[in-house]
């Protein structure tokens, strides 16, 4: 190995963390492929992820609607799973007239999902939610300290906040009922699906064509990352433009 390409490995080495491995797997698992080597694909455009994506799918290519396909599996998952009148549900349907935020438990989301048969997104917990639970345990330890006369030292209290921030995080699942980005509508959440599914839907109809698989791979990167679709252009560079590691 020569001095030039010990440098660029160790610097592929530096580039390639744990999110961007992470994101590498859910590629490879919502196509179906192999990526081969993840160090190789550090660096790409999201452009050029895909053709190398297209390159390992084998699917055939037809006129088929992708997005039309998801949409109407979906629509039927929610009504067998939660009864939703199907002739009311559009792909412009807003999911929270029918499936409001206190009644979106992980338990029914889970159900709509069993129903699909298919990978659906996670629901997540507000963002004030995170800041809570950051904050709240700080605030007890320094509560206890000031009120209660406890004798506390900084570092006393910043030990105890940090172990009290697990239990807190551990609070927040039944919070998680908040809709991915760009999933807020039926429609929406359909084009996420179809990306985390791509090899299902493209095994069973088809669709192979550039087009389908940048717009899955851009709505995978944008779904992993919590950034808007609109974010992810086919210039964005992985993970260098994705604040990602």
């Amino acid at each position: 190995m020569t001095l030039l390409d010990a440098d660029q490995k160790i610097e592929l080495d530096d580039v390639l963390g744990e999110d961007t491995w992470e994101l590498f797997e859910v590629i490879e698992d919502s196509f179906g492929i192999d990526l081969g080597d993840y160090r190789s694909l550090c660096g790409m455009s999201v452009a050029e992820l895909a053709n190398k994506v297209r390159e390992r799918t084998t699917y055939p290519v037809s006129e088929i609607c992708l997005s039309a396909a998801a949409f109407y599996r979906l629509r039927r998952a929610f009504v067998i799973a939660i009864g939703l009148p199907r002739k009311e549900i559009h792909p412009s349907t807003q999911i929270a007239k029918y499936l409001p935020w206190w009644r979106r438990s992980r338990t029914l989301w889970q159900s709509i999902e069993q129903s699909l048969e298919l990978k659906m997104p996670n629901l997540v917990p507000p963002r004030w939610a995170f800041f809570v639970a950051l904050i709240l345990p700080a605030a007890l330890m320094l509560c206890l300290r000031r009120f209660l006369g406890l004798p506390l030292s900084a570092f006393m209290i910043f030990a105890g906040s940090v172990l009290l921030t697990f239990p807190a995080m551990a609070a927040l699942v039944p919070a998680a009922r908040v809709l991915p980005p760009t999933g807020e509508t039926f429609g929406g959440l359909a084009k996420i699906v179809l990306a985390r599914n791509h090899a299902a839907f493209a095994s069973h109809c088809g669709g192979s064509s550039e087009k389908d698989v940048l717009l899955s791979l851009r709505q995978i990167v944008a779904g992993e990352v919590g950034v808007s679709i609109e974010e992810i252009t086919p210039e964005v560079r992985v993970p260098q433009d994705l604040n990602i590691y």
